[in-house]
């Protein structure tokens, strides 16, 4: 009776909350500032947090999930050296209570991220990213649609861009990006079922309508990324049995063909997308943040999740780079992570990137199946996003607990202690 509760009621339930919380900051009229009264603003989103992190500890306790829980993180060790140095710098922030706020969040989002994964490794078309999606497109479109002053950019410097529930298209554009995969998936998966293919051929469709009104040229890269890469894995699947080694060898050479032509003709490119090979100013920006880090607290940082909720930091980055606006965080998740957390911060990070990357792929061609290229396809989209855009727990932790999913469901487990997602 409780286990049916549990799948029917509470979890979905915290599900929902949980993700409402990945992307509260990025909601239109959602907090973007915790340089004045942040303790007074943060204070219930902490609660939550912590109250969800107890609740899905109590969850993975009654699935007898805890034991398999503290062994994926003793093979993940990296990940939680990087949460430990990220509480640690706690002691040295510029922002006290945004260093706290931050760390609250990275430990809930990572524990519940961990979780999902585990419980959830053989359906990892988990059912929640599906609900998110839709919901996230229907009111997205609703709002720009219906209230075009609210969701739509009018005038300088996004001219009529979309941006629906979020303050900014940058944010919206790659998210509408994710959800548009998911439904690519969930239409393999409907096989028969003509309900749930029609269902989810409308929603790949307006996601994809959605991603192109943002007019986020992050976003149109990683639409066109994400579903090469689907079609790609539905090929490799499929043929595979007829490739040899001169074929992948073939194939590599064609990509670094590929490659460099690309590096050579970037103003090209980016004209196909209207913008430069400077990505619209972000080149001197970060030029002046590396510097700037470097400069000041290169190895340990500013404190995690400080940098960027000074407002007089703000104003100082508009004025070396010349923005006719304040700058509200680097455009690259990277960048951000070392301003925090300076040159150990950064290095653990990417550390974690590559390992979660090499769990992804490792899985995907043990299985051999199209589902398991599902977290391949997620660490594309957390490195493209966070390459030209600040993902990484800067104003939202969605892309954070996407990452750690990935990994913990792609983390080898024992015969002895499978996890079986339906119980």
């Amino acid at each position: 009776m409780l286990k049916k509760a549990l799948s029917t009621i509470i979890e979905p339930l915290v599900y929902t909350i949980l993700f409402l919380l990945t992307i509260r900051r990025i909601i239109w009229g959602g907090s973007r500032s915790l340089e004045e009264q942040p303790f007074q603003k943060t204070l219930p989103e902490m609660i939550l947090w912590v109250l969800l992190l107890l609740l899905f500890l109590w969850i993975a306790n009654r699935r007898s999930k805890l034991q398999k829980l503290v062994s994926a993180w003793r093979k993940n060790w990296v990940l939680p050296i990087f949460i430990l140095f990220a509480l640690c710098s706690i002691v040295w922030s510029s922002n006290l209570y945004a260093s706290i706020y931050k760390g609250i969040v990275l430990i809930g989002c990572s524990a519940i991220a961990a979780y999902t994964g585990l419980a959830h490794r053989d359906n990892s078309l988990f059912r929640g990213f599906w609900w998110f999606s839709a919901v996230v497109a229907i009111f997205t479109l609703l709002v720009a649609w219906l209230n075009p002053s609210v969701g739509t950019f009018i005038g300088y410097p996004y001219y009529s861009a979309w941006r629906g529930i979020f303050w900014q298209k940058n944010f919206m554009g790659p998210i509408m990006a994710f959800g548009n995969l998911i439904f690519l998936f969930n239409i393999t998966s409907s096989e028969k079922k003509y309900l749930p293919l029609f269902g989810n051929i409308l929603f790949y469709f307006l996601t994809a309508l959605l991603v192109f009104l943002s007019k986020s040229a992050t976003a149109e890269i990683l639409f066109v990324l994400l579903n090469l890469g689907f079609l790609l894995a539905v090929a490799w699947v499929k043929w595979k049995k007829f490739l040899k080694k001169a074929h992948y060898v073939v194939l590599a050479m064609v990509f670094v063909l590929l490659l460099i032509l690309m590096l050579l003709n970037l103003n090209f490119l980016f004209g196909l997308l209207n913008r430069n090979a400077t990505l619209t100013g972000r080149l001197p920006l970060w030029s002046f943040l590396v510097n700037n880090g470097l400069a000041n607290h290169p190895v340990l940082g500013n404190g995690f999740g400080a940098t960027w909720d000074s407002n007089n930091f703000r104003i100082i980055a508009q004025g070396a780079v010349g923005w006719p606006f304040p700058v509200y965080m680097s455009d690259n998740g990277f960048i951000d992570i070392f301003l925090h957390l300076g040159l150990v911060g950064v290095i653990l990070l990417i550390c974690t990137v590559l390992l979660s990357s090499f769990r992804v792929a490792s899985h995907a061609f043990k299985e051999q199946t199209v589902i398991s290229f599902f977290p391949v396809l997620i660490m594309i989209f957390v490195i493209v996003t966070n390459t030209s855009l600040s993902f990484f727990l800067e104003y939202e932790s969605f892309a954070w607990f996407l990452m750690i999913f990935a990994l913990f469901s792609t983390t080898p487990i024992s015969p002895g202690k499978q996890v079986n997602a339906s119980q």
